[in-house]
């Protein structure tokens, strides 16, 4: 149905000749949301480190602007977007959109962005790069036979389709047939000058929220979705405080699975134990006050909490899915385990880890390699690498050339 929605929208949009200002550059960003997540970081660490010459729009889909707070471009534009019910008002109405902002690059994320890839070339935008990031949670075990119709259809349009992982990779190049020319790996990264270790910040923190100098901090941050596998991670907390009451669990976040929580803080076991400060813009002190970091997710592919918890030199336990097996390959920097084994290995890495030597010794190992191997420069430079070989004019190659991150 969506592909024949699609093609009645193509019959009934009239096409319009593209006129670009000579001299001039804007990048349309269409994303799903603009909310308070791993991928919006990502999206906001590139748009602030582009040249000035470059105007930028964002186009959130669901209208939701809560990323906003982490902008500091001077020449961002927020597009106001009412999603209507229906497919065929909903693809006029981003053609429209797409067609008003008139664009030379168009840059969607995700599969709740990908119309914008067939209606931005529909609309004669003269670049699309697509950027994928993960999976909805819908699809935390399985990927959907009719999204993959389209996957197969609209990333073939897009001029280059980015990749944040290993994983996806080859999940595009064996499951949809992509040509490994067209697609483009480029790890997320962050400021690792930033996200660093912080005793003062550490005391400050846990001395508000109640917590002794003896007690464990077992840390998350993450949407509450199904794909994050809540009931696993409250399930190994559970088992680590009957076996030693110090630990504590720290919760970032808010989402549909909130339930899930506020059931955890109502049972007696756990009274004490499950601080949650729901959704923060600004989760470093956060993690300056956690120990040991902890990720129970069904399916990943590059998580951005992961990669902040090392930064600040925490050492991970995780389940071995996405790209952290690959991150965490060595041991050294955390410990991993299969889902199918996960509820007893992961408790048994948490209570190994009340050792403070081990503690250490992989914390440190765990930002060594964030510092090495994630950093928001290098994934700044990977990008510029993309808009140079897109085939952008001498002058707007010129504007990447001469930018320094």
């Amino acid at each position: 149905m969506r592909i024949v929605d699609a093609w009645l929208s193509w019959q009934a949009i009239r096409l319009v000749p593209w006129e670009m200002k000579k001299g001039e550059m804007k990048i349309l960003h269409v994303v799903p949301s603009f909310g308070l997540g791993g991928m919006e970081k990502v999206l906001c660490a590139v748009i602030n480190a582009l040249p000035r010459e470059i105007e930028q729009e964002i186009l959130a889909l669901n209208g939701d602007l809560s990323a906003t707070a982490w902008l500091c471009h001077a020449r961002v534009t927020l597009r106001d977007f009412i999603r209507p019910r229906g497919n065929l008002p909903f693809f006029r109405l981003l053609f429209q959109a797409i067609r008003a902002s008139c664009p030379e690059v168009v840059m969607t994320y995700n599969w709740g962005a990908t119309d914008a890839i067939w209606l931005g070339r529909l609309a004669g935008v003269p670049y699309i790069l697509h950027s994928e990031h993960g999976f909805n949670a819908d699809e935390a075990t399985a990927t959907h036979w009719k999204r993959n119709l389209v996957r197969h259809v609209v990333y073939r349009l897009a001029s280059k389709v980015i990749v944040v992982s290993h994983h996806l990779k080859r999940m595009l190049e064996a499951q949809f047939h992509i040509a490994s020319d067209r697609l483009v790996f480029i790890p997320n990264g962050l400021d690792t000058n930033r996200f660093v270790p912080d005793d003062r910040t550490r005391s400050r923190i846990r001395q508000h929220l109640g917590i002794q100098d003896e007690d464990l901090v077992i840390g998350f941050i993450g949407r509450f979705d199904p794909v994050k596998n809540l009931p696993l991670l409250l399930h190994v907390v559970e088992h680590c405080v009957r076996e030693d009451s110090r630990f504590k669990l720290l919760v970032i976040g808010d989402g549909p699975e909130r339930a899930i929580i506020q059931q955890a803080l109502a049972k007696p076991i756990l009274q004490g134990h499950v601080m949650w400060v729901g959704k923060q813009d600004e989760v470093l002190p956060y993690l300056q006050a956690m120990d040991i970091f902890l990720l129970t997710s069904l399916r990943e592919q590059m998580p951005m909490s992961m990669l902040e918890a090392m930064s600040v030199g925490l050492p991970v336990v995780a389940t071995a899915v996405g790209d952290i097996p690959v991150i965490l390959s060595e041991g050294e920097a955390g410990v991993m385990s299969a889902l199918d084994k996960a509820p007893r290995h992961l408790v048994a890495a948490l209570l190994d880890l009340r050792d403070p030597a081990k503690r250490l010794r992989m914390g440190q190992a765990a930002r060594a390699l964030v510092v090495s191997r994630f950093s928001q420069q290098l994934m700044i430079q990977r990008y510029y690498e993309v808009f140079r070989m897109i085939g952008l004019s001498a002058e707007q190659q010129m504007w990447f050339g001469a930018c320094r991150v």
